[in-house]
């Protein structure tokens, strides 16, 4: 914004400029160029930003209050691997996928919308993943949430065959490049619904971790 400014500023003075010294008045010179610069600047804002890769999004998750999280992808993740996933999501439910994180309660009839996010200059390429209804993410809900961020992790791993992305990480200590983040083994949250309203947490990442709760 600000070398836009001052780019503009530039160009507004040296019209001026040449206008007053060609006998031309600069004033009717200097009111055209900030009128023009102001026009540009509010259009370039609706205009597409060509050459740029498209934000895409399908399903509708409503008007409920909901969550939401987000996944990492590749190149290769396109519109198709999104529909394909926005499928398999709505089949979590009628599948019984849900089944092993809800404690024996009835799971919501969850809606998905999901948003296929280009990199940016402050995030990675990604889905966004938002849903409805919202859960209870610290309490009684809190495995089924993790359940349900675990499902789209491993269904997106399913999917996503592209390599990883190089975004020039760097270790802030030394300056070494770090390479593309390499995800390891996803794991399946563990619920200990027998201290679900304990008030202590009840959700382990390992069979050992879980058996330690108490």
């Amino acid at each position: 914004m600000f070398i836009f400014i001052a780019a503009s500023a530039m160009v507004v003075w040296s019209l001026a400029w040449r206008a007053k010294h060609s006998g031309v008045p600069p004033w009717r010179t200097f009111a055209t160029a900030v009128t023009a610069t102001v026009v540009w600047f509010f259009l370039s804002g609706a205009l597409p930003d060509l050459g740029s890769e498209p934000k895409i999004t399908i399903g509708d998750r409503g008007t409920r209050p909901g969550g939401g999280f987000t996944h990492s992808i590749s190149n290769a993740f396109q519109r198709a691997q999104l529909e394909t996933l926005q499928a398999r999501a709505q089949q979590f439910g009628p599948s019984g996928a849900f089944a092993e994180f809800s404690c024996g309660d009835s799971v919501p009839d969850f809606r998905f919308e999901l948003t296929l996010e280009p990199a940016g200059e402050y995030n990675e390429r990604l889905i966004d993943v938002g849903y409805t209804p919202r859960l209870d993410i610290g309490g009684a809900d809190r495995c089924l949430s993790f359940g349900l961020s675990y499902l789209f992790d491993t269904t997106v791993a399913e999917i996503d065959h592209g390599s990883p992305i190089d975004y020039g990480y760097v270790n802030p200590r030394t300056g070494e490049k770090l390479g593309p983040y390499i995800r390891g083994p996803l794991r399946k949250p563990i619920c200990r619904c027998d201290l679900r309203h304990s008030g202590r947490e009840w959700v382990a990442w390992s069979q050992k971790a879980a058996e330690a709760l108490r």
